[in-house]
């Protein structure tokens, strides 16, 4: 029988039984494995504290028929606040579901960065360094970058200008205009055409290109963190072409 030990974040779990769970396991060298954990919904279960949701930690697996069964394991974060508040738990279960797609089938191109940043936004919820919708918005915009779908962003797509105090992010066609070339090409500003700033191109564009140890340390006004709000999520949407229950309950909470 094959073994595997690999670092990995528990994204999503579903009981087997009264006692027995799997679990689905964010990994940077594999992708999404899902594991089988004998006894892991008991308390006195040997892998019952590193089998819970938003636990980052090591599993030693065996490998049976390509399948994973948890032999041991060891965490290394535990990311329990985020379970004591209904809003960060939704939106964790957000990125966990579209981690869980993206990397299954998109396959990012490099997925240590992937687990980098959910880890990352893990630690913000948990620690109230800033608040959902802003960890959200960064978590779509550099994720979707991630797998290798980063919008254009160095500035008008005609003329590249990026200080104009006119400009439009187009959802569809995953670019910037300026306002010139968005009235000649005959467009209006609707919710797939949405307006901004240069300083609001300036938070898109620090999103998707800093250091990944950056990407939290700036700040924008309420109404720049409510434009990019809207233009995180419905690209992120239109990218995968697809949204998830996890987004509706966090709007719903």
């Amino acid at each position: 029988m094959e073994m595997l030990t690999v670092e990995g974040l528990t994204i999503s779990e579903r009981s087997v039984g009264e006692h027995d769970k799997f679990i689905s396991v964010l990994t940077s060298e594999c992708g999404t494995i899902d594991i089988y954990v004998r006894g892991g919904n008991k308390i006195t279960g040997k892998n019952q504290s590193a089998a819970q949701l938003f636990v980052y930690a090591k599993f030693c697996v065996n490998i049976k028929k390509d399948k994973y069964y948890l032999n041991s394991s060891e965490v290394i974060r535990d990311f329990y606040n985020i379970r004591l508040d209904i809003k960060k738990l939704a939106l964790a279960c957000y990125m966990g579901e579209a981690a869980k797609y993206a990397v299954m089938t998109k396959a990012p191109k490099n997925e240590n960065e992937a687990m980098r940043l959910i880890l990352n936004c893990l630690y913000m919820l948990s620690e109230d360094k800033r608040d959902c919708r802003f960890i959200k918005s960064v978590f779509e915009l550099r994720f979707i970058s991630e797998i290798g779908m980063m919008p254009q962003l160095i500035g008008c797509r005609v003329c590249y200008s990026y200080d104009e105090k006119e400009m439009y992010f187009q959802i569809d066609e995953c670019c910037i205009l300026c306002g010139k070339h968005f009235e000649e090409a005959g467009l209006t500003e609707n919710g797939r055409n949405i307006r901004i700033t240069p300083s609001q191109l300036s938070a898109l564009q620090f999103i998707c290109l800093s250091d990944m140890e950056k990407i939290f340390n700036f700040r924008i006004s309420d109404e720049s963190a409510e434009i990019i709000a809207q233009i995180a999520e419905k690209y992120m949407v239109a990218r995968l072409g697809r949204s998830f229950s996890s987004l509706e309950y966090y709007h719903a909470v």
